[in-house]
């Protein structure tokens, strides 16, 4: 198993997958690098860990998704190489049934089923950017099959899950909050619940925004961070900051919360739907499958999807 490095959505959906092959008597080895293993180890503390570096990614903060992308795309090939590499070292010492990779084009084998996790089979790019389609589906199919976190009717991801392969399944909707939970109590905390997420420097775009515009609402108020952006931002916020916490805090600050503002990532609508938050999300600017999500779900009776300028302009 091993999951893209794009902020921990991707570890966060292989949770409850992981959970189940375990159930099933199944040995689970999970390939990551040092931050994703530390966040997997708080659920799965006796799993065996390989160091695998995460993919080259890049982002310059500026909105334009595809151009950085492109700019990553030499070193981006030349991973994905190595990766089929060390994948292959790995198939030989440890001799898999099977193999999962979540979005990690390279994390295969010819030689052993391999499954890849996404919803992602048709890519929202303009028109003039088809070579990315074209990318995206032949990287794809070279998996076996392709498990999509979504049901059979594509209610939540829409025409993203749309496209041919010779073996693609709806596996249902995934999050970590559908697994086994801990009694909570249901008494209102906060009025509002940020929770910072996804890849540098856009997580720290949204924990600056946060910072600034919930002292404004005069509510109490409480933003989820991860540990390198606390301790750069501890003293200059008057909102209290929780540093990356465990399964059952988290979920327990979700329950005592009555709004959830964050990103609009699809991992984090997966969870969502299970904890039932009213939320206000804001999607990554430039990041078309975000905006796509949002025109999606415009009319989601508990979401309300804002764009930067919209929040931080709007009445809390």
């Amino acid at each position: 198993m091993s999951p893209l490095n794009w902020g921990l959505g991707h570890v966060c959906r292989t949770i409850p997958i992981i959970q189940t092959l375990l159930e099933q008597q199944n040995e689970v080895i999970i390939c990551c690098d040092e931050s994703q293993e530390n966040y997997y180890r708080t659920y799965f503390p006796e799993l065996w860990y390989v160091p695998h570096e995460g993919y080259p990614f890049r982002f310059k903060g500026k909105g334009q998704w595809t151009f950085d992308l492109l700019g990553n795309l030499s070193t981006l090939n030349h991973y994905l190489v190595e990766e089929k590499r060390s994948v292959e070292e790995w198939v030989e010492k440890f001799n898999p049934d099977l193999i999962i990779s979540d979005q990690r084009f390279g994390f295969y084998s010819k030689r052993v089923k391999s499954i890849i996790i996404s919803h992602q089979l048709n890519l929202p790019v303009p028109v003039w950017n088809f070579v990315a389609k074209l990318w995206n589906k032949k990287l794809l199919s070279t998996f076996d099959e392709i498990w999509i976190p979504d049901n059979a009717q594509q209610k939540y991801s829409g025409s993203l899950s749309k496209g041919k392969h010779k073996c693609k399944k709806f596996i249902g909707t995934v999050s970590r909050f559908s697994c086994k939970k801990s009694d909570v109590d249901s008494r209102q905390q906060y009025d509002y619940l940020g929770i910072v997420s996804g890849p540098p420097p856009y997580n720290e775009q949204l924990l600056r925004m946060l910072i600034r515009k919930l002292p404004n609402a005069h509510k109490n108020s409480a933003i989820i961070v991860p540990t390198e952006l606390y301790e750069q931002h501890q003293n200059e916020t008057k909102v209290k900051l929780i540093v990356s916490p465990c399964h059952s805090e988290f979920f327990r600050l979700l329950n005592e919360s009555k709004v959830v503002v964050s990103r609009s990532g699809y991992s984090t609508l997966m969870d969502l739907i299970e904890t039932g938050n009213e939320s206000i999300l804001i999607p990554t600017p430039g990041q078309v499958e975000q905006v796509y999500l949002s025109r999606l779900h415009k009319d989601h009776p508990k979401w309300r999807f804002k764009t930067e300028e919209e929040f931080i302009k709007m009445k809390l």
